[in-house]
């Protein structure tokens, strides 16, 4: 095989970044009619947007602070009404750019840890990932808070690790938690990370400082929405909708819904009702009643893990197995836009290769880099319990499945490198 050079190479990515990119808008223009209908149009998201463009306030009704879902999404879906009104262009067009923008940060991640070829192939994956596309076509935060935890993970690996590069992750950090609160599930292994670092540039105290000024970064960017929620219920929060999705895995109705790949917000839509949602039902409330409300159901999972201790560990393993499964779990309830079994097809055919592919990218990169390769193995370990503790199916595991990328990107280079020993050198393989 003839060389292939670097520079042919980042030509091609930026055909395949540009080609991307043009795809979703014609994408998004063709299907226009339904935006309003698909993704979480309907949910208090785009209300909260609405309510931040209409009246410049955030709230589900007019005059009354909300403090119920993290604000850095609807914000976002402010803007891009703002720009174009109450349709698709504008958030589609914002959310297409991020999407082109974090599979640009892929490629620059993996060059930087093993070759052009495995940022190439790691970002062509994210580009066409089915699920991460059409995502960025409709109302759902997934393409926002993707494009923050690669863009975190973006500024630990690279080289240095300088101060500038922690204050900005630290920012980074800060805003994903305003986004979701999943975020939490990365602080203990990039905390790990940078501690490691900086201990073996220097020693002890040099490695606390850098942590401790990356958790300052991150404390003075959640400050002002904390103070915000404060000055409304006397308590430092991000928003309280947690304690809902808590409860809804971890109820009397949680197994069996699991088991049977049914939607665990199908429990609270009972005939009649669980009592707990009878008396606190999704709804608008006054700061205040939003924390009893959220008390009441973190009371309540609390209660029941208690009661049912044994049967929330076995739920535990059956929640991983849920996340991590190569089966599309829940089933769609609303098949308006595709049977389930077109979507099983399409979720196994993109997910299933990575599944296959990302152990044996996993053990290279370890190889080759053990504090990165560890670090991305905390971060899949630690999302892992924590969605066995509260929830656990395929969508949930979406944010994190760039790292699978990554390593199946590595693979993959690694494989072509040795049956095209040319490739290695015209693309000066580290």
């Amino acid at each position: 095989m003839s060389a292939f050079s670097e520079q042919s190479l980042r030509k091609l990515f930026l055909v395949v970044l540009i080609a991307g990119f043009a795809v979703k808008i014609f994408a998004g223009y063709q299907i226009k009619d339904s935006f309003t209908k698909r993704g979480n149009s309907k949910t208090y998201l785009n209300a909260l947007a609405c309510n931040m463009y209409l009246h410049h306030e955030y709230s589900l009704t007019t005059g009354t602070p909300s403090v119920d879902y993290e604000p850095l999404y609807p914000a976002l879906m402010s803007l891009g009404y703002a720009f174009s009104g109450f349709n698709w262009l504008g958030i589609t067009i914002i959310q297409a750019l991020l999407h082109l923008l974090t599979s640009f940060l892929l490629f620059k991640i993996v060059t930087s840890l093993f070759n052009s070829i495995a940022g190439f192939f790691a970002a062509l994956y994210h580009v066409c990932y089915p699920y991460l596309f059409t995502y960025s076509l409709s109302i759902y935060d997934h393409t926002l808070f993707v494009f923050l935890l690669v863009l975190l993970v973006y500024l630990i690996v690279s080289k240095p690790l300088n101060t500038s590069h922690l204050i900005l992750a630290g920012i980074i950090t800060g805003l994903a938690f305003l986004t979701r609160a999943t975020i939490l599930t990365f602080i203990p292994p990039v905390l790990l990370f940078i501690f490691y670092i900086k201990r073996k540039e220097k020693n002890f105290n040099y490695a606390f400082t850098a942590v401790v000024l990356y958790l300052s970064a991150t404390a003075l960017t959640l400050t002002p929405w904390l103070m915000r929620n404060y000055s409304y219920t006397g308590r430092f929060l991000i928003s309280t909708h947690g304690s809902f999705g808590m409860w809804q895995g971890n109820n009397d109705y949680s197994e069996e819904y699991l088991r049977n790949d049914r939607s665990l917000d199908q429990i609270y839509r009972l005939n009649p009702p669980p009592e707990i949602y009878r008396q606190y039902p999704l709804a608008a409330r006054t700061p205040k009643d939003a924390v009893v409300a959220a008390d009441a159901y973190k009371k309540e999972s609390v209660q029941w893990i208690e009661n049912h201790f044994a049967q929330f560990v076995r739920m535990g393993f059956l929640k991983a197995q849920k996340l991590w499964s190569w089966n599309r779990n829940p089933q769609t309830v609303n098949l308006k836009f595709g049977s389930n079994e077109g979507r099983q097809w399409v979720y196994f055919v993109s997910y299933f290769p990575l599944l296959l592919l990302a152990p044996f990218g996993f053990v290279i990169l370890y190889r080759r880099n053990k504090p990165v390769a560890l670090m991305l193995a905390g971060i899949l370990l630690c999302f892992t319990g924590a969605h066995m503790i509260a929830m656990g199916f395929t969508r949930a595991r979406i944010p994190i499945d760039f790292i699978l990328m990554m390593c199946s990107g590595i693979a993959l280079a690694f494989v072509l490198t040795k049956i095209f020993p040319s490739l290695k050198f015209s693309l000066n393989d580290r």
